[in-house]
C-alpha cells in the first residue's frame, strides 16, 4: 500500500452557530416500563431544506443531539434534533467541485463530524466543528476508497485497496488536526497507522453483519459462530455459537448483546457474548424487519418497518411480548436508515421526505 499524504488544510468560515440552549430536563433513555411513551417528538422536512435531499442515510451523535444527511449535491447538513439547521457543508476537490461523501460519524465530543470523501485518484478525511461552522482535512493520494469513517480521540477509516488481491485496511489518524495547527504540516508515516481488517482477513468467516456500528463488527461462520471484532485491534474479542445465519441484527452500545433474526425471519433472538447463550425472544412468523435495534440495558429490541407496514415495534427481550408503537412518518418508500443513539434516548427513522425523532414523552 501506498499513501502519499498531503497537508492538513484549515477552513474558518466567519459566521458562528450558536449551540442550542441547554433543555429544562434531559430526555430519558428508552426502557421496557417506559415504553409506551415513546413517541415522535420532531421532524426535519427534506422539503425545507436549503439544497435537494433525497436520501434518509443520516449520522447520529451518541446523544441524539444531531443528525446530519447528505445532499445530492454532496454536501453535509447538520441538523439540531428540534428541527433547527445547525449547518451546511462540502471538500472541494481539485477541480472545486464537492468531493464525493462515502461515510460520516459523530465524534464522543459533541461539536465535532467526521467525514470520509472521494475524488478521483485521492480520498479525504475531514474534521467539521460544525457549532463554529469550522473544518479541516487530510488529502490522501491513492486510489484507494474508504468504506467507514469513526472516532473516538483519534479518527479511524477501513479502507478498500484499489488492488482487489489486497485485503481491507483500518486507517488510523492521530491526533486529531485541532491539535496540531499548523500551514504545510505533513503527516509522517509513524502518525498513519494502518492494520488489516481483521472481519475481512478471517477465511473462516463466511457472513458480516451489516449497519453494525464500528469499532465493533460481528461475523458469523457457516457453521453459526458468531465472532464479535474489534477494529481497532484487528482481533476477535468474544465468540458465541447461534442457532442459525443472521439475516439483520444490531449490537448495544457495550458490545455484549446482539439482537439478530434469521435469514427467514423465523424467530428473534437476543445473543449474549459475555455468557455465550443465544436464546429465542419471539416468533417472526415470517415478518421481514430491515432495522433492528436494542437499547443499552438489552431490555428491548426495537424493530421499523414490520413486514413493509410502516409502524415501530418493540419485543421485550424477557417476556417476548410485542408492543405496536405506531406509525412512523410518511415516506415515499421503505426507511433508508434507523438508528438509537448510544445513550438510548432517541430514535431517529430516516427516509426520503425527512427524518423523525421518537423520545419518551414525559408526563
Amino acid at each position: 500500500m501506498s499513501l502519499r499524504m498531503l497537508t492538513v488544510l484549515s477552513v474558518c468560515i466567519c459566521a458562528v452557530v450558536a449551540p442550542l440552549a441547554a433543555a429544562d430536563e434531559p430526555p430519558a433513555t428508552i426502557t421496557v416500563e417506559n415504553l409506551r411513551q415513546l413517541t415522535p417528538v420532531a421532524r426535519i422536512e427534506f422539503a425545507d431544506a436549503p439544497t435537494l435531499v433525497e436520501n434518509g442515510w443520516f449520522a447520529l451523535d451518541a446523544a441524539g443531539q444531531h443528525a446530519a444527511v447528505i445532499s445530492r449535491e454532496q454536501s453535509l447538513l447538520v441538523w439540531n434534533a428540534d428541527g433547527t439547521l445547525t449547518d451546511e457543508y462540502s471538500i472541494p476537490g481539485s477541480d472545486g467541485l464537492p468531493t464525493s461523501i462515502l461515510d460520516a460519524a459523530f465524534s464522543p465530543r459533541d461539536d465535532l463530524l467526521v467525514s470520509a470523501h472521494l475524488e478521483g485518484g485521492m480520498f479525504y478525511a475531514a474534521y467539521r466543528w460544525f457549532k463554529a461552522a469550522y473544518h479541516e482535512y487530510y488529502q490522501f493520494t491513492t486510489q484507494d476508497v474508504p468504506l467507514r469513517i469513526w472516532a473516538d480521540e483519534n479518527v479511524w477509516l477501513e479502507v478498500s485497496p484499489f488492488d482487489y488481491m489486497q485485503s481491507r485496511y483500518i486507517m488510523e489518524l492521530r491526533p486529531l488536526p485541532l491539535d496540531r495547527i499548523r500551514q504545510n504540516d505533513i503527516l509522517s508515516a509513524d502518525e498513519i497507522a494502518t492494520l488489516p481488517s481483521g472481519p475481512e482477513s478471517d477465511a473462516e468467516s463466511f457472513v458480516r453483519v451489516g449497519r453494525i456500528e464500528p469499532p465493533l463488527a460481528v461475523t458469523v461462520t457457516r457453521e453459526g459462530l458468531a465472532k464479535r471484532w474489534n477494529l481497532q485491534t484487528g482481533g476477535v474479542d468474544a465468540e458465541a455459537q447461534m442457532a442459525a445465519l443472521p439475516g439483520a441484527g444490531q449490537i448495544s452500545a457495550d458490545g455484549r448483546y446482539f439482537a439478530w433474526r434469521d435469514n427467514e425471519s423465523h424467530m428473534l433472538h437476543l445473543l449474549d457474548f459475555e455468557t455465550g447463550i443465544d436464546r429465542e425472544v419471539a416468533p417472526l412468523d415470517g415478518a421481514y424487519i430491515p432495522f433492528l435495534l436494542i437499547t443499552p440495558a438489552a431490555d428491548l429490541i426495537v424493530g421499523i418497518n414490520i413486514a413493509g407496514t410502516p409502524i415501530v415495534a418493540a419485543w421485550d427481550t424477557q417476556t417476548g411480548e410485542r408492543f405496536d408503537l405506531g406509525a412512523y412518518r410518511e415516506c415515499g418508500r421503505q426507511p433508508d436508515m434507523a438508528r438509537l443513539s448510544k445513550d438510548g434516548t432517541t430514535l431517529v427513522i430516516g427516509c426520503d421526505m425527512g427524518l423523525e425523532f421518537w423520545r419518551i414523552e414525559r408526563s
